[in-house]
């Protein structure tokens, strides 16, 4: 009995010195800017953990390189849990293949606490575009390749080979144009300045809403909660594009796993809140929590699936 108080006591002890009212702010880098999917789904779990883990908690910003900043801040992070990066899976599985070298090491240099959602992509047109499903769309390319272009957040990206397995399949030449940003992509393609863009389906959620742009496709295993009209790649007939990636907390690699544990619960607790998940799936988002370990062999699935990609188009993003 004595054994098992004092085990409790330590216990208690931990938590209260990882993530006590009393101890410094927790900081949730990001590596992209303010607006983003990334930021704004940091900002849907800020208020939520301040009150389970009864502390402050922040969102930063480290943009730069596709995510690598915040990944590059974390590494140098202090190992007492109190600055985690919540990053897209690219960092980590696409870039060692695409990149020469990084300043961090994917397997070594982080653990993976847990993530916060996972999504799909989709290929948008312009609401006036004539196309109105995916078969038209390619069509169309085929009778105007000079004017198929396509927007994608970053060279080097997801979307990027996504697209690249998508042309290939159905036949056509999709020339990629790169955009630091969403926004910017999305008001071009909803404006008729650009053929159509790919990107993770949050980011083009109001203005299919809106009726600006209309959604072809999505690379989900099964039709988005979100948008249950639209049709997947593979019911469409391409399989090879179904994809579902997320965002996920990690931490410098040494942190005391007690102080993640305790994170990782409260993030768990916060997506179960009403307001939260609702909000998450109105965005395109579906609220998930997979486990390190889940997200460790996801990692290195992905990690392969993608060096096998990219060895195909032969991209090199410091080339």
């Amino acid at each position: 009995m004595q054994r098992r108080h004092l085990l409790q006591a330590g216990t208690a002890l931990a938590a209260t010195t990882a993530l006590g009212a009393e101890s410094k702010p927790l900081t949730i880098l990001v590596g992209f800017g303010p607006g983003g999917p990334v930021d704004t789904v940091a900002r849907q779990l800020v208020e939520p953990l301040r009150e389970l883990l009864g502390r402050p908690v922040l969102v930063d910003y480290k943009p730069g390189v596709g995510g690598q900043m915040a990944l590059t801040a974390v590494k140098q992070a202090a190992l007492d849990g109190t600055v985690l990066a919540l990053s897209p899976p690219s960092p980590l599985t696409i870039f060692p293949s695409t990149f020469s070298k990084l300043p961090y090491d994917p397997f070594k240099d982080f653990v993976p606490v847990c993530s916060a959602c996972t999504f799909d992509f989709s290929l948008v047109v312009g609401a006036d575009h004539p196309a109105r499903t995916l078969a038209e769309f390619v069509a169309w390319c085929k009778q105007n390749p000079k004017q198929a272009n396509l927007g994608v957040a970053g060279l080097g990206s997801s979307p990027h080979f996504l697209a690249w397995l998508f042309a290939r399949k159905a036949g056509i030449a999709l020339e990629p144009i790169a955009y630091r940003g969403t926004p910017n992509m999305a008001q071009e393609v909803a404006g008729g300045q650009l053929a159509c863009a790919f990107s993770p389906q949050a980011n083009f959620a109001e203005l299919v809403k809106a009726g600006r742009l209309r959604m072809l496709a999505t690379t989900g295993v099964v039709r988005s909660t979100a948008f249950p009209q639209v049709p997947t790649f593979g019911e469409s007939g391409y399989a090879e594009l179904q994809s579902e990636e997320w965002f996920a907390f990690f931490a410098r690699t040494g942190t005391p796993p007690a102080m993640l544990n305790i994170f990782a619960e409260a993030v768990r607790k916060a997506l179960a809140r009403d307001t939260v998940r609702q909000h998450l799936l109105d965005m395109g988002f579906n609220p998930e929590a997979h486990d390190a370990k889940r997200l460790t062999q996801d990692i290195r699935t992905d990690f392969e699936r993608w060096a096998e990609v990219v060895r195909r188009t032969g991209f090199k993003a410091d080339s």
